[in-house]
């Protein structure tokens, strides 16, 4: 995940629009006001309360890995590596194994081929 030491108002659009909200949407989230939310578009090298830089903290703490890479990718960063969750992956891969299995039954059996016309 993208660390923010101090966030200013280029990262709280970037978040936003990585998370898809609305300004009003965001305000509420964060608890401020939607012409806070459209400030920041309009002026980007501002710097938010400390109040409000925790609550941007815990905005993106809980975006899905989506926005994330979304975030990372609206502000030009490298792409955060994504955690891969080892019993999805597990799930998967024994999914590939049935179905490779099956296949297999399908491709040895013997079609019935049907002698009318």
């Amino acid at each position: 995940m993208t660390i923010i030491e101090e966030w200013t108002g280029r990262h709280a659009h970037a978040l936003r629009t990585a998370l898809r909200m609305t300004n009003e949407s965001f305000a509420y989230q964060l608890n401020v006001a939607p012409r806070t939310v459209t400030k920041w578009r309009e002026r980007p090298d501002m710097v938010p309360s400390k109040q409000i830089q925790q609550a941007l903290d815990s905005a993106l703490r809980q975006a899905p890995p989506d926005a994330q890479v979304r975030f990372a990718a609206n502000l030009g960063l490298d792409e955060p590596q994504v955690v891969l969750d080892h019993d999805v992956l597990s799930q998967l891969n024994e999914a590939l194994g049935d179905l490779a299995r099956a296949v297999a039954r399908l491709e040895s059996a013997e079609p019935e081929r049907s002698t009318a016309h």
